[in-house]
């Protein structure tokens, strides 16, 4: 019993350290890109592309977002009317 318990208690510290240092590196990558976003993002003209390309993907959001209304729309109304055939029917079944 003992040998075992000294086995899990390994293998829990091994664990913790690896979420330690999977942690510390995630922090560190996430730094990188942060000062090499500040570094991109002071020049001007990558200002603008940046907003040129937020404005085309919020455009593009918007037209697929009118696309999926319409189809739900169009699901409803397709709904709607099988919802009327199906009455029709329970109708019908019931005077037999």
């Amino acid at each position: 019993m003992k040998k075992a318990s000294k086995k899990k208690v390994i293998v829990v510290k091994k664990r913790g350290l690896s979420s330690v240092m999977t942690a510390m590196a995630g922090a560190v990558v996430g730094a990188g890109m942060a000062v090499a976003g500040a570094i991109v993002m002071a020049d001007k003209k990558n200002q603008t592309k940046v907003k040129g390309m937020v404005s085309d993907v919020k455009n593009q959001a918007k037209d697929k977002k009118a696309e999926v209304d319409e189809m739900v729309t169009e699901g409803m109304d397709k709904v709607k009317k099988l919802e009327v055939i199906a009455q029709k029917a329970v109708d019908e079944a019931k005077k037999i």
